[in-house]
Parts: C-alpha cells; sequence; structure tokens
C-alpha cells in the first residue's frame, strides 16, 4: 500500500493469515476463505481511515452494511460533496445504533418510524437521515439477509422551500454592484447564469479556451448530470464582460477578486456575493439600500433562468439543453416559479396566431 494511502502506523503490507490455509486457489472454499480475510483487512483500512470502529464483514449489524455501503461503487462514484452529507447522516444512524445495535434483519417500518420521529421538527434533516437509512438497508438486501427494505414504507418528503425569482431590473442591479465592488469575475458569473442558468459547482471550473471560447462567443461543455455536450451562443453584453476577467496564467475563467485565485468552492464564491450585496443593496436589517433592491440569492439564478426561457416561449426540451436540467425537473421549476403573468398570456395568444 503506499504511503499517500496508508493510515498513520500501517505499515506497506499486510499479509493474509496463513494459520490453516493451504494457498490452494484451485479449492473453491480455499478462495472463499481467502476472500473473508481479505474483506476483513480492508474493513480494518476503512476503520482506520475514517475512525470508524472495526466491523466484522460477517456481523449482522448496519456498522456492517456502513461499510458495505462506503465500499461500493455506488459510493465511490458520488461527489465528495455528496458523500460529505451523507457521513452527517451516517452519524446520526450510528447514534440510533449505539445502544442496542439491532441486527437489521429485525428492523421494521416501524423501527424506522420511530427513529426519524426524532426530527419531526427538523423536516430538512429527516429527509437526509431517511435516504441515508435507506441506502444502508439497501445493502441487507444485497446480503440476502432480508428481502425488503422498510425504510421504502416510511415517508419523509424534502420539505418545499421557495426562492425569490430575478427579474431583468435585478441582474442589471446586481452587475452594477458587483463592477462597483471591484469584482467583474462576480457580475460575469450573474450575468451567465441569467443567459444560460448552468449547476454554480460547473460554473467555478470553467476554462478560457476549453469551456468558453471568446473568439466565438460561445460556452461549449458536456452537462455534469447527462454528460451531454451542448454549445451555447451568449449575448454580447456578457462577451464584453467576460473580456476583462482574464488573469495571466490561469486556465480558469472566473477568479475571486480577493486572491486572483479560481474560487475554491461554491461556499467562498456565495460568500462573495452576499458580501457586495451587503454592501451596496441590503443593510443589515434587511432594508434596500437602493430604491428597487430586493434581497436575493445566487444560487436561484438557474431557476431564474428556466423561468425566462419559458417566458420566452421555449419548449420544455430547449429550456433543459441549456440548463441541464432533466425535463422532469424543468416542469416542477414552471409548475412552481412560472408566474401566470401578462407575458405568458401574451406568448401564448402570438402561438395560437390571435396577434402578431
Amino acid at each position: 500500500m503506499p504511503a499517500r494511502l496508508r493510515p498513520s502506523g500501517w505499515s506497506s503490507t499486510r499479509p493474509l493469515p496463513i494459520d490453516g490455509r493451504r494457498g490452494d486457489l484451485s479449492d473453491p472454499a480455499e478462495v472463499e476463505r481467502i476472500k473473508a480475510d481479505a474483506a476483513r483487512l480492508y474493513a480494518e483500512l476503512q476503520a482506520a481511515r475514517t475512525g470508524s470502529p472495526v466491523v466484522d464483514p460477517d456481523r449482522r449489524s448496519l456498522e456492517t452494511l456502513i461499510t458495505d455501503w462506503q465500499a461500493s461503487g455506488e459510493w465511490k462514484d458520488n461527489r465528495p460533496r455528496t458523500n460529505k452529507g451523507y457521513q452527517d447522516s451516517i452519524k446520526e444512524v450510528r447514534h440510533w445504533i449505539a445502544e442496542d445495535d439491532p441486527d437489521p434483519a429485525e428492523i421494521t417500518a416501524r423501527d424506522v418510524e420511530t427513529f426519524l420521529s426524532i426530527y419531526d421538527d427538523r423536516p430538512t434533516t429527516r429527509y437526509h437521515v431517511r435516504k441515508a437509512l435507506s441506502l444502508i438497508m439497501k445493502q441487507a438486501v444485497k446480503r440476502k439477509w432480508r428481502t425488503d427494505n422498510p425504510v421504502t414504507e416510511v415517508t419523509a418528503p424534502m420539505p418545499k422551500t421557495r426562492v425569490a425569482i430575478w427579474e431583468q431590473d435585478d441582474v442589471d442591479l446586481h452587475v452594477w454592484a458587483a463592477i462597483a465592488a471591484g469584482n467583474n469575475d462576480l457580475a460575469a458569473i450573474i450575468l451567465m447564469e441569467w443567459e444560460i442558468g448552468q449547476r454554480l459547482t460547473d460554473v467555478i471550473v470553467f476554462r478560457r479556451g476549453a469551456e468558453y471560447r471568446p473568439a466565438e462567443g460561445m460556452f461549449s461543455f458536456a452537462q455534469s448530470k447527462t454528460a451531454e455536450n451542448v454549445s451555447i451562443p451568449v449575448s454580447d453584453r456578457l462577451r464584453a464582460v467576460l473580456a476583462h476577467i482574464k488573469v495571466d496564467g490561469s486556465p480558469y475563467l472566473f477568479h475571486d477578486a480577493g486572491t486572483k485565485r479560481p474560487f475554491r468552492d461554491v461556499s467562498r464564491l456565495s460568500h462573495v456575493f452576499a458580501d457586495m450585496r451587503a454592501r451596496f443593496l441590503i443593510d443589515d436589517d434587511g432594508a434596500p439600500r437602493i430604491a428597487g433592491a430586493r434581497h436575493l440569492v445566487l444560487k436561484a439564478l438557474r431557476h431564474s433562468c428556466v423561468v425566462q426561457l419559458a417566458r420566452a416561449g421555449c419548449t420544455v426540451p430547449e429550456i433543459a439543453a441549456i440548463t441541464g436540467h432533466s425535463p422532469a425537473s424543468v416542469e416542477e421549476i414552471l409548475r412552481i416559479y412560472l408566474p401566470r403573468d401578462s407575458t405568458v398570456a401574451m406568448n401564448a395568444q402570438r402561438k395560437r396566431g390571435l396577434i402578431a
């Protein structure tokens, strides 16, 4: 095992047990014993890396199933940020099993409901803990310890939270404030989100000449959810702003004005946006510093782009092609956020051929 992967105090090699072993790989029973020994060593490795207790891979416990899940491709294919959230939910599950350590084969839907009732006053936490527990119990079905997953019988819907949708006046005001704050990169991000509505996690790693081609005024990339390649032209206004934010020696498109380096994560970008908003648009009491300023959040621009595209008469597949949402997600966003206003009504009458 290379040094960079070894927990502190581990040697570079860990031999398999040899007592009672013949090493005969033609014997299926011997091969199964070797696999079991290797699984135990791997469990020790995972425990040392994560600080979790050492788990006997044959013991019927939720801890065994957690180890199974974290060793699976389903876990390894997740983004680090996703697994960090799952780790927080796993801690809650561990608190539940700390005293009696139930056999997963005997856990009932009623047991799950009783456990999740702890979070009745925190519906978002309830949602995330239930999702993690369901994925843990899925491993019990894979091990054939049981034929069903009791968590699927318990509901814990994600609370619906409405965000304020941006309008063109909001975009213009925030772009002005970002430029006034000396942060042209933030102004460019606001304009770009308004026009093409991409995930901020993808945006912060866009590169000049790769995801954005200045000579053509074109963004071209693979959508992170669908892996489909898409090329999207943008306005002359956005192209002009993007032309003034280049940092010599850096391939990245957007940079933190405070460090002149790429944004390390979305939370830092959100912090920069909130700081600009507090300085120029909204004071600490929530009152507008400038007439018309509203308390908006940067991530809501993605939903806002969907709404504006729909107002312009775009179809659901056209909107999905630009923003990278699934068609079902586009329809859900429009169901919640699309105003039944004069602009939408006017577009409908034009489509019917009733007005020019």
